[in-house]
């Protein structure tokens, strides 16, 4: 292989010898000289080329692989430390260590392992950032909280202070020695870097020699060889050598010349020659002319060379031409194309506006209705990018969409203006979109899309205060901002539907406003109002006036919806009014809307969000009739929102996790797509207080009137509070109390003695008067006062029908001085429950002394009552037994199982006496039962007043005979 390619001296060499010929020899050598000078160029062009590749390569270890490779994550650790990314920083401390570990340092003497001076330093360095970092974030704490950290940066703050407590201390002797002599770890760091690129330049040194000789030695054993088969004498091949070193002199120089041409050539490939220019421009008058022969014939644009069909094609044709061209149907096929790319792979929605923003100045020509066709296309391409339905649309696409929105009305105004003004009625109008084949620019088609699209809008907005996690930070505030803008926008579609009288679209725009609107005091509406009147223009500040009458204004939209003849509509429609007229204090009329429309039924009916709503008018009802002071209708309405503890599911406004109940993960989403967002929330702590509270003042008297009669016709009232109070008498150490519903248990208590000022005193400091009136807080007091004195007249009726057995007798001023009452009220409140035969008593001829009547038991009376007594206790005992035995619960007294004694009526569980419970007689029960018991049929017992009433002593030296000892134990 050498022969052949060091060609040109043994040509050279053959050629001299063997010519004799003086004329033979110049073309000779002038042929042997070009041989020779090709062969060399080939040669220098290879050798280049390999020192090309020589110096390209880089021959280096592991180790210094590694050494740099802890340098540049050193580098990023710093960037990422001065933009205070805590998360990153952890994540390049951990690459750090790994790499560290890679690198097999040897251990210390004292069996610590060793780290090379810059990983020391830096880690050092990440220490004292932490550190400063910390007390920094203390000052900001103590100097109110300004500054401080987001939860999720302070998350990664604390991990990343951990981490680096945790790591730096395998190194502490290496940064204790750091920290007392910084200078020599600067020096030490510079001759590891320095041993690190000896090592690497001996180590390619060695590489590149080891290369050379092998190549050496191949050149001399080929120089060898071909000595050995040379038959020239010593002259020729010292002349051999001469022209060889002449001609070596010489390619240098014609190497040199070499690469510049090279070098040329290399640069007239950038280089536009007019040749080259001309051609160009051939190619591309070529296109245009395949291109308009193509549209001439109408073929389809041609494929570009990926295959593909590009933008900038449909971009550019439609740029090219003028807007006469299109007419409306080329219009719409073209806009009509554009939109099929929504969807597809590659789709870009900035270009995709940006053509169809090129089409609007062909609709313009063309009218209303084709602009409205491409902002609807627009509209849609942004709902695109609206995720799933757990994921809400991005605030700023969304207010992207309200604009476009915004800009649709007015064409939606210009296009039925144009239908009208060439005399078409309104039913003319609506048959415009009855044909399938129709213009899908036509009016009807357009207004129907245009209620979608804001609509949707709504919706969204919804789902962003919905799934939004921090409710008190500037985010919330920021997307709740937003629902003024679309109030706007809402109540310019009213008032153009209203004006032209189009009672579908009416009726949907209605029930948007009334849902925006119906949760709201008069307070907040007008404040929404008059921050809208500010910034609208002048034709329509008039309309952004809240009305003083907003139950009329609200009944308006309300009749609006009912027009419409949608069942479902009709029905949210009017539970938004009910709760509206509750929330402003409109108890009767809120109920005879809920009662006259049969709500309750429609409601169970329903879908579950309807359920919702129905709830929230309920408790907004027990509010609207605690507030003005209608106990027994507000514990109504409460009593099936609080009773079992499930107001915050029932309510919409959060999820309560129980140990016995176990949800998919399916139920628990639909359940989260179920929440109202925070700012629509009643709270829960006013309405558990107001429950309980109405709870107290209704069943405190009444355990006091069964504790002497317990064939009383009204039984339990309220459950929860008989267990808060079992609860209470059970505890051995009673504290203070420490929540809302221990102090009204506290506050019950004290009023079964008659002390009115223990009571009033325990509920004082409640929350519930400070935000029990939304509208008005200074309500507040006035409530407070209103309950106080409901508390002392219930107080007196409890201290009546404690007491009556013992006295004979009760002076009126007596009882006006111990609960501070007018006389005319003590006076009214003791008529009433002598009317009501609560209690067995007259006035005297002077009306000032109450006269209690006391008939003595006879001897067989109290005979009766021992033998009922034994009765009873021995049928108890026997039930026990049975129970034991067979395994049911009867008679059993569920003593703290949260359900009531015997005699409370509790819930029973399925046991052999049926579904009813225990089967006991009415009498006891409250009611007839629902099981097939022996006792279920048997009759209420007569109700003989007088006995019962005895005084105490008169049975046995007992209080209370008879019925009042079985109701104690």
């Amino acid at each position: 292989m050498n022969s052949r390619l060091w060609a040109g001296g043994s040509d050279s060499e053959s050629d001299s010898d063997s010519s004799d010929s003086s004329d033979s020899a110049p073309a000779a050598a002038a042929a042997a000289t070009a041989t020779a000078r090709g062969a060399r160029r080939w040669a220098e062009a290879s050798s280049d080329e390999e020192d090309e590749v020589e110096q390209k390569r880089t021959v280096r270890s592991a180790t210094d692989k590694k050494y740099d490779l802890v340098k540049s994550k050193i580098k990023v650790l710093v960037t990422h430390m001065k933009t205070t990314d805590f998360s990153t920083v952890t994540s390049d401390y951990e690459e750090m260590i790994r790499i560290l570990e890679k690198l097999k340092v040897p251990p210390q003497e004292d069996g610590t392992p060793d780290a090379p001076a810059m990983f020391v330093k830096a880690i050092c360095n990440l220490e004292t950032y932490v550190e400063e970092h910390f007390a920094a974030q203390k000052e900001a704490k103590a100097a109110g909280n300004k500054g401080a950290l987001t939860e999720s940066k302070a998350r990664a703050f604390n991990t990343l202070r951990a981490k680096v407590r945790k790591g730096n201390k395998i190194f502490e002797t290496k940064i204790n020695s750091y920290k007392e002599h910084p200078s020599e770890f600067e020096s030490e760091s510079e001759e590891e870097m320095a041993k690190a690129s000896e090592n690497s330049d001996s180590e390619s040194a060695a590489s590149s020699g080891s290369s050379s000789s092998s190549s050496s030695s191949s050149g001399s054993s080929s120089g060898s060889g071909s000595d050995s088969d040379s038959d020239s004498d010593s002259n020729s091949e010292s002349s051999s050598d001469s022209d060889t070193y002449s001609s070596g002199s010489n390619s240098g120089s014609e190497g040199e010349a070499d690469a510049d041409v090279k070098r040329e050539h290399k640069m007239l490939r950038w280089l536009i020659t007019p040749e080259a220019k001309a051609k160009r421009d051939a190619k591309g008058k070529l296109d245009k002319d395949k291109i308009a022969e193509d549209k001439k014939e109408g073929k389809k644009p041609r494929p570009s060379k990926a295959g593909k069909s590009t933008g900038r094609e449909v971009e550019s044709s439609g740029r090219d031409k003028e807007p006469d061209e299109y007419d409306a149907e080329e219009l719409v096929k073209k806009v009509t194309e554009i939109a099929q790319s929504r969807g597809r792979r590659g789709f870009d929605r900035k270009t995709y506006v940006e053509k169809m923003m090129t089409m609007m100045l062909h609709a313009e020509k063309q009218g209303p209705r084709h602009v409205l066709y491409i902002y609807a296309s627009m509209v849609s391409a942004d709902f695109d990018n609206t995720g799933s339905v757990h994921n809400a649309m991005n605030m700023i696409l969304w207010n992207a969409a309200l604009d476009k929105v915004n800009n649709m009305l007015p064409l939606l105004i210009a296009s039925y203006k144009d239908l009208k003004d060439k005399g078409m009625t309104f039913k003319q109008i609506e048959a415009l979109d009855d044909d399938e084949n129709s213009d899908p620019t036509n009016h009807k088609r357009q207004q129907d899309l245009f209620i979608a699209v804001a609509e949707k809008l709504d919706d969204e907005l919804y789902k962003a205060l919905q799934f939004i996690s921090d409710v008190y930070g500037t985010e919330y505030q920021e997307i709740l901002a937003n629902s003024s803008k679309f109030l706007v926008l809402l109540k310019r579609m009213f008032h153009f539907f209203e004006d032209t009288q189009q009672e579908q679209a009416l009726g949907a725009v209605s029930l948007r406003l009334m849902e925006q609107m119906y949760y709201k005091p008069d307070i907040l509406n007008k404040a929404v109002y008059e921050s809208i009147h500010h910034t609208a223009p002048e034709a329509e500040k008039p309309s952004w006036v809240w009305p003083e009458n907003s139950i009329g204004f609200m009944a308006t939209l309300c009749k609006y919806v009912h027009a419409t003849g949608n069942v479902h509509s009709q029905r949210r429609a009017l539970l938004c009014q009910v709760f509206h007229l509750a929330l402003h204090d409109h108890f009767q009329k809120a109920r005879d809307l809920l009662h006259l429309t049969n709500l309750e039924e429609k409601s169970r009916e329903s879908d579950i969000n309807m359920q919702i709503l129905y709830n929230r008018c309920l408790a907004q009802m027990g509010l609207c009739a605690f507030r003005l002071g209608k106990v027994q209708d507000a514990h109504n309405c409460l009593m099936d929102v609080c009773m079992h503890g499930k107001n915050r599911e029932l309510l919409a406004q959060g999820l309560s996790f129980s140990r016995f109940q176990d949800r998919t993960p399916e139920q628990e989403r639909a359940e989260r797509l179920r929440q109202l967002p925070y700012h629509m929330h009643i709270n829960l702590e006013v309405l558990d207080s107001a429950h309980h509270l109405c709870a107290m003042l209704l069943e405190v008297p009444n355990l006091a009137l069964q504790a002497i009669d317990p064939t009383s016709k009204r039984g339990i009232i309220s459950k929860v509070l008989r267990r808060a109070l079992d609860h209470h008498d059970k505890q051995v150490f009673v504290g203070p109390p420490e929540n809302n519903k221990e102090a009204v248990v506290s506050a019950a208590k004290a009023l079964q003695k008659g002390d009115w000022t223990s009571a009033c005193e325990a509920v004082d400091d409640l929350k519930l008067w400070d935000h029990i009136d939304v509208g008005n807080p200074s309500n507040g007091q006035k409530v407070k006062e209103m309950i106080k004195e409901k508390m002392k007249t219930e107080a007196l009726r409890t201290y009546l029908f404690a007491y009556m057995s013992i006295y004979d007798a009760f002076h009126l001023g007596q009882l006006v001085s111990m609960f501070d009452l007018p006389e005319k009220q003590v006076h009214s409140v003791v008529s009433k429950m002598m009317m009501k035969e609560e209690i067995t008593a007259f006035w005297d001829e002077s009306s000032k002394y109450l006269l209690m009547q006391h008939v003595e038991p006879t001897p067989l009376q109290r005979l009766a009552l021992s033998l009922a007594d034994r009765a009873a206790q021995s049928v108890e005992n026997n039930e026990r037994l049975v129970d034991h035995k067979m395994g049911g619960y009867g008679f059993q007294e569920q003593k703290g199982g949260g359900k009531g004694g015997r005699w409370e009526g509790g819930d029973r569980g399925k046991g052999r006496f049926g579904k009813g419970g225990a089967g006991l007689p009415t009498a006891f029960d409250g009611g007839k039962g629902k099981g097939k018991g022996r006792f279920g049929k048997s009759a209420r017992p007569a109700q003989n007043r007088g006995w019962e009433n005895a005084r105490a002593g008169a049975i046995s030296g007992r209080a209370q005979a008879g019925w009042g000892d079985r109701r104690q134990n």
